[in-house]
C-alpha cells in the first residue's frame, strides 16, 4: 500500500511550455483502490496539505499529511488500523521543472495512449508468465499484485496533466482453457484558469467468470 518510488514511468506527457503555479495553498487527494473479489476491496485515501515555492528552475512542493482514511473489510482490521498509523513523508518535498512537469521522474510514456499501451503490455507479459504455472489462484493472484503496482504509479505531470482519456481491453487465456478480460483506462482533467490537476485516475478491472476486481488509484486537488 505503500507509496511508489520516484523513478517510475509517467502516465500522462507534460506539457509543453512554462505554466503558472498557484499562490494558495491546496489540498492533495490520493484514494487507492485494490480488489479482493467478491466486492470487497480495500481502500486507502490520504491528503496532504501542500504549498508551492517558487524557484529559478521552476518550483518545489512542500507537504504534509493532514488526514487518512481506511475501509477494508472486517477480516483486515488490523492491516486498516495499522495504515491509519502510518504518515507517508516520502512523497514531498518535490520539484517542478516550468512546465509542472515533476524533476527526476521518468518519462517513459509520453502520452495517455503509450501508458495504457504500456499497463496491457505489462499485464500481458504476466499473465503469460503465470499460465506456464498452471495454477489459476496463483495466476489470479500475480495479476492482482501487477494491476495494483501499475495504478500506484505517480504521473510524472501529475500536478499539470494534458487532460484526456484513453481505455484499452483485452482477453485473458486461463489455466485450464477458461477465459476472462481486463480493461485499463487512463485519465486527467485540469482547471481550466491554470491548468491545475482537477483529477487524473488510473483503474484496471479484471474480470474472470462471475468474478470482478478493480484496481483504481485517483488524485485530486481541492
Amino acid at each position: 500500500m505503500a507509496l511508489p518510488a520516484l523513478a517510475l514511468p509517467a502516465s500522462l506527457s507534460a506539457k509543453a511550455g512554462a505554466v503558472s503555479f498557484p499562490t494558495d495553498r491546496i489540498r492533495l487527494r490520493r484514494t487507492l483502490e485494490r480488489g479482493l473479489g467478491d466486492g470487497k476491496a480495500v481502500i486507502v485515501t490520504r491528503e496532504w496539505d501542500c504549498r508551492f515555492v517558487r524557484l529559478s528552475t521552476g518550483a518545489r512542493i512542500d507537504g504534509q499529511q493532514v488526514a487518512v482514511s481506511v475501509d477494508t473489510p472486517k477480516a483486515l482490521a488490523a492491516l486498516a488500523d495499522i495504515e491509519r498509523k502510518r504518515e507517508v513523508s516520502g512523497l514531498f518535498p518535490m520539484e517542478l521543472d516550468r512546465s509542472g512537469a515533476i524533476v527526476g521522474w521518468s518519462d517513459q510514456n509520453a502520452n495517455i495512449a503509450q501508458a495504457v499501451a504500456q499497463a496491457s503490455w505489462e499485464i500481458d507479459r504476466k499473465a503469460m508468465e503465470q499460465s506456464a504455472q498452471a495454477d489459476v489462484r496463483r495466476y489470479l493472484a500475480e495479476l492482482g499484485k501487477t494491476a495494483a503496482s501499475l495504478v500506484s504509479q505517480v504521473p510524472r505531470d501529475l500536478f499539470f496533466p494534458a487532460p484526456g482519456k484513453r481505455s484499452e481491453s483485452r482477453k485473458l487465456a486461463l489455466p485450464g482453457g477458461g477465459t476472462g478480460t481486463y480493461e485499463v483506462t487512463i485519465s486527467a482533467s485540469a482547471r481550466t484558469s491554470d491548468g491545475l490537476l482537477a483529477q487524473s485516475e488510473r483503474r484496471i478491472v479484471t474480470r474472470i467468470a462471475d468474478s470482478t476486481r478493480v484496481s483504481r488509484e485517483t488524485w485530486s486537488v481541492a
